[in-house]
């Protein structure tokens, strides 16, 4: 109705609760169930994932290995589609091996799937069909209840007619109707307290924008002094000076992301000379080092950082105690994207330099940090860093998803900090800022964070930091 007459749904909706009060209408509601292809659902619109790995097999003459169907398809689509293709008795597996029985491509499920791909009513015919309930079932298809109001005449058109037009409505009294007596003009509308008033939305900002301002508040209020760096960097601020050695499996290129050419490391001789020490025999902190030949040339290679703790360390050269400073700022790693990972992702360092400071300190720190920005929940499980010792990992609990990893902590090593000429104790930690946001969310997919649905960011509330206990 709101479409054809071209008024909104809340002007709308004061009408019709006027015309139902003098009895010319009468207003219906019932339940309607509304479909919607997932988003995985419509990756597979060109082809389901049995599909996949059937005709995959049938590519490879009617017979491959598990291990051939995994390494090709992926391990997600090859454990869905064998699974169901299994299921359907398209291919038998014996000892590793499978075999290709029969295969008939599935355009009905593929129909229904750009069928609902734009939301629209079920009816009782597809409600019932089988393939939709399959669909439905493997979550392909999300199926949801919707009120729908129906408007209908309760008495004939022309009584109707008459009626409407007796006399113009009115929906308040006013100075000049009292004024010049035109009040007797009007019939005036009733209260109606279940009338639905016009939906306003203040402006305001992105909730993980929100989430990320109030993290800067809490550490502030620590007396924490923010900094920041480049993105692109030398392996020397994010890898030697923290003492982890040029052959690392970490510097491997299917972790970071190597950029064209060299940095000019020669304003930095004293840094460079400490960690070419430390690396090859350990310098004069009582350690072994690495035992090999440190190339001054890789440590000058540009990369993108991979994490931000090449930012705070690099801050700490030379400095006095004490220090508190942190960073919150985006990092880069090759990787896939899925609900726990993104290749560029926001992270949250910090490190804490002053006499006396230790680990129990830090864990105290950390818990304190992590209920001010509302995790409640939360675990320390021991763990191992290349330039902390001793380590420790934190867990949040995401209501309904589990325990997922938040950040890594530690004191820094006696190598870190002779190569970054400190004689404090440092404690450090890391925090991946989308993950912390989607324990305090609920959030199950890093990639919601970054969601341009208007109608779904408006469902998140102003976050208010807690007060720090």
């Amino acid at each position: 109705m709101a479409r054809e007459t071209g008024l909104s749904v809340e002007g709308l909706n004061s009408i019709v609760e006027l015309l139902k009060s003098k009895g010319i209408v009468v207003v219906e509601e019932h339940i309607v169930y509304i479909g919607k292809t997932t988003e995985e659902g419509l990756s597979y619109i060109e082809a389901l994932p049995e599909e996949k790995v059937a005709e995959f097999v049938r590519s490879r003459g009617g017979s491959t290995s598990i291990e051939d169907v995994r390494s090709v398809l992926g391990e997600s689509i090859a454990s869905i589609g064998i699974s169901w293709a299994v299921r359907r008795g398209w291919i038998r597996i014996e000892k590793g091996i499978i075999k290709l029985q029969s295969f008939t491509p599935l355009e009905k499920h593929r129909e229904m799937l750009t069928l609902f791909s734009n939301a629209r009513e079920v009816d009782e015919n597809i409600k019932n069909d089988a393939v939709f309930q399959e669909l439905v079932k493997r979550k392909l298809i999300n199926v949801s209840p919707s009120k729908r109001r129906v408007v209908k005449l309760a008495i004939p058109y022309e009584d109707a007619a008459k009626l409407v037009n007796q006399k113009p409505a009115a929906s308040k009294l006013t100075h000049d109707m009292l004024a010049t007596g035109s009040w007797r003009n009007f019939v005036f509308k009733a209260y109606n307290l279940d009338a639905l008033p016009p939906a306003i939305y203040p402006g305001k900002k992105h909730f993980f924008k929100e989430f990320v301002d109030m993290i800067r508040d809490v550490m502030e209020d620590l007396g924490f002094e923010e900094i920041d760096d480049d993105y692109i960097v030398p392996e020397l601020w994010n890898f030697d000076i923290l003492f982890q050695a040029q052959d690392h499996p970490s510097r491997d290129i299917h972790d970071i992301l190597v950029v064209e050419g060299y940095a000019d490391l020669s304003m930095f001789r004293d840094v460079v000379e400490r960690t070419r020490a430390v690396h090859e025999t350990g310098g004069s902190c009582g350690s072994i080092g690495w035992r090999y030949r440190w190339s001054y040339e890789k440590a000058s290679k540009l990369i993108l950082r991979s994490h931000t703790t090449a930012v705070t360390a690099r801050h700490l050269i030379n400095r006095k105690p004490p220090a508190r400073l942190y960073t919150i700022a985006r990092v880069f790693r090759r990787d896939n994207p899925d609900p726990r990972h993104s290749p560029e992702f926001t992270n949250f360092d910090g490190v804490i330099m002053e006499r006396g400071f230790n680990f129990r300190k830090l864990l105290g720190l950390l818990a304190q940090i992590l209920r001010a920005i509302g995790i409640e929940k939360f675990r320390f499980k021991p763990a191992y860093f290349p330039f902390t010792e001793p380590s420790v990992e934190g867990y949040g609990y995401v209501p309904g998803y589990g325990w997922i990893e938040v950040f890594g902590a530690g004191m820094f090593r006696p190598e870190v900090l002779e190569i970054l000429g400190v004689d404090t104790p440092v404690g450090a930690w890391g925090m991946g800022v989308e993950r912390l946001a989607m324990v305090v969310y609920g959030i199950d997919d890093i990639r919601l964070l970054f969601s341009k649905d208007i109608e779904f960011t408006r469902t998140f509330p102003y976050v208010k930091r807690l007060y720090m206990r």
